[in-house]
């Protein structure tokens, strides 16, 4: 009996694990696409390093480059999905698909960009708190179109509009 109570025990934290990880992906991708720097920051260790192919170095030096006011960025979001994790005590390793989308405001008038691709990660816990350690974003197919949104009628005329800043209605909806 004291031997199953240790397996299930030990089970239980290798999925509290797993999802504290996966809650720290969905904190990442909400950071950035709210352009919520201290959200974003929230996620890294002071040593973490991310290499996102046009950006290289610290979690906070990227925190506060991809929050940065830009006004040719209209709106962006992305998201994880296919998570798998690797525990290994107070460390992990872990993978995810990512597709993401930015509709840039150009010269030539706006346009979509869509990226697909994988985030390569390495943890660490400490005091009990999950974070990023290392992060690289693998690139596997990205597409560019001319702008294509109607906001004049049918659900883009008549449904709240998400912002890609802290007006978000994300952050008042929750204070109330």
């Amino acid at each position: 009996m004291a031997g199953e109570l240790e397996r299930l025990q030990r089970a239980f934290a290798e999925i509290e694990a797993k999802q504290a990880l996966h809650e720290l992906n969905a904190r990442y991708c909400n950071g950035i696409d709210r352009r919520d720097q201290a959200l974003l920051a929230s996620v890294w260790w002071p040593e973490s390093e991310i290499d996102f192919g046009l950006f290289k170095g610290t979690g906070a030096a990227f925190a506060e480059l991809i929050c940065a006011p830009n006004p040719a960025v209209e709106t962006m979001f992305h998201f994880t999905s296919n998570e798998l994790f690797e525990i290994d005590g107070d460390r992990a390793t872990g993978r995810s698909y990512v597709i993401g989308m930015t509709v840039v405001d150009g010269p030539d008038g706006k346009s979509d960009q869509m990226v697909g691709g994988r985030y390569l990660d390495k943890y660490r816990r400490k005091n009990g708190v999950w974070k990023f350690t290392n992060r690289l974003f693998v690139l596997d197919w990205n597409a560019n179109q001319p702008g294509s949104a109607i906001w004049t009628e049918g659900i883009g005329a008549l449904a709240r509009r998400g912002r890609s800043d802290l007006d978000d209605v994300s952050y008042s909806f929750f204070r109330s």
